[in-house]
């Protein structure tokens, strides 16, 4: 007795043995797009005003710079000469903020 795929995860890994296709064949239709449609009109997506904002953030946090070579520059010199003063507070209450974000 032979006991395969019980739970049907197979297709998702193209794993098909059904059918007289290889696994991950893809028919004509359904590889260009066409397979389901009739009359030759086309989809439409309209996004949302805050899935517009979140696009552009994600492009231009992409864009950005890893590392602002200036900034990491400044605080160098400051630490290397002990000018460095960070401020305590401002640090436990960006802490502080940030695990409340994470609990809401």
């Amino acid at each position: 007795m032979d006991i395969n795929d019980i739970f049907g995860t197979g297709k998702l890994y193209g794993q098909n043995r059904v059918g007289s296709g290889q696994a991950g064949e893809v028919s004509g239709t359904a590889r260009d797009g066409r397979a389901g449609r009739t009359g030759g009109s086309a989809d439409t997506v309209t996004l949302s005003g805050d899935a517009k904002l979140f696009s552009q953030a994600v492009r231009d946090a992409q864009e950005a710079p890893e590392v602002r070579a200036d900034r990491v520059a400044e605080l160098k010199a400051l630490v290397e000469s002990g000018e460095y003063q960070p401020d305590s507070h401002k640090i436990a209450e960006k802490m502080l903020m940030s695990e409340i974000d994470l609990l809401s």
